[in-house]
């Protein structure tokens, strides 16, 4: 339950299935800052121990797990429970459903990922956050195993009721320029990029840049900061919990990912009325355009910082994209993305169930 997206989506769709009547557990391994709102969504919790992320013994604690609670149907979130989850609720003769959070960019062909693929043949359905993810196992698994592309859900009353961050909060006084971005800081999501666009335009505006999270080229983005002359300019607090607050203090978001499912840090900044700038990728492209964001080559720093000034040049315009784009995602509540969980979960017990009462000859 680490800072990401996906296990932040995992919370609200606990959270709306509890408020629906299902009784739900949820097992994992590592705890982490989503782990507090997960365990107040009224799911029961089970810490499952290991000595690490392969460690076998996941498996048959899982199988434990299953059989202890009479699972009806295990949903399987993220690659190692997608292998050990789907595995036991294989071994448990369990309908289980895979969550496809990414697209094809994400899974090289390591063994990792062609396991991943071959537990899925397993699954009784997949789940695809975006388009590209339902391509991508278009192609890996035959029609026998049903698949639906849900979208990211939004808690849009929590989102609405975050205030503004504060001068305080930030460091920054009111009127100063806040360049806000957030995600794990590999390959994926680009954020060297970003910091070189940054050192482009610094030495002509006063601009402040806040790059949300973490991963494994923290160390590479604070020595660029350095080499670019952004000490002071650039920070790096690492993950925060107050995001939304800082979107909707931001003059305008930065997403220069070069491949993504449904990013939600971009959602909630549609959500929070924040204007975008974002890698033309088709993940973005499957819910927004010209009209609702500035489209950028995501590897060009000189194009992002073009479309950064353009947004801080021309609030007017930058504000009546972000309107646009806020109107797009009114569908996108939690309540009603876990309505189509639940569409999902019914479907597929009604085909385990006939499948179970078939004849065998």
């Amino acid at each position: 339950m680490v800072g990401g997206g996906a296990e932040r989506q995992l919370t609200y769709l606990a959270r709306e299935l509890v408020r629906a009547g299902c009784d739900v557990h949820v097992a994992l391994v590592h705890g982490g800052p989503n782990l507090e709102r997960l365990e107040a969504t009224g799911a029961t919790v089970h810490r499952v121990r290991a000595l690490g992320n392969h460690d076998p013994q996941i498996f048959a604690r899982l199988l434990a797990k299953m059989k202890a609670v009479h699972a009806d149907l295990v949903h399987c979130w993220l690659l190692q429970m997608e292998v050990f989850g789907g595995l036991a609720a294989t071994l448990a003769h369990t309908p289980w459903v895979l969550s496809e959070r990414s697209s094809e960019a994400a899974y090289p062909p390591t063994w990792k990922n062609r396991l991943r693929i071959k537990v899925a043949t397993f699954a009784s359905a997949i789940v695809s956050n975006s388009e590209a993810g339902e391509r991508y196992w278009e192609a890996r698994v035959d029609g026998r195993i049903r698949r639906y592309v849900i979208p990211n859900a939004l808690p849009l009353d929590e989102i609405d009721a975050a205030p503004a961050a504060t001068e305080d909060e930030t460091g920054l006084k009111a009127d100063a320029p806040l360049v806000l971005s957030a995600g794990r800081i590999d390959e994926g999501k680009n954020l060297e990029t970003q910091v070189r666009a940054l050192g482009l335009i610094s030495a002509d505006r006063p601009v402040h840049a806040i790059c949300c999270g973490d991963g494994p080229l923290r160390g590479s983005i604070e020595r660029l900061v350095v080499e670019q002359g952004l000490v002071g300019r650039v920070h790096l607090p690492g993950y925060v919990p107050h995001l939304w607050s800082l979107m909707k203090r931001a003059a305008v978001l930065v997403s220069s990912s070069r491949f993504e499912g449904r990013p939600n840090v971009v959602l909630e900044a549609m959500a929070c009325g924040c204007p975008l700038v974002v890698s033309d990728i088709p993940a973005h492209r499957e819910f927004l355009d010209e009209r609702s964001a500035i489209l950028v080559d995501g590897d060009n720093p000189r194009r992002i910082a073009d479309a950064i000034v353009a947004v801080l040049d021309d609030p007017a315009a930058a504000a009546k994209r972000a309107q646009v784009a806020r109107a797009q995602i009114q569908e996108l509540s939690t309540e009603a993305i876990a309505r189509k969980y639940i569409d999902v979960y019914r479907q597929v017990l009604t085909v385990s169930e006939r499948r179970r009462r078939q004849p065998v000859f």
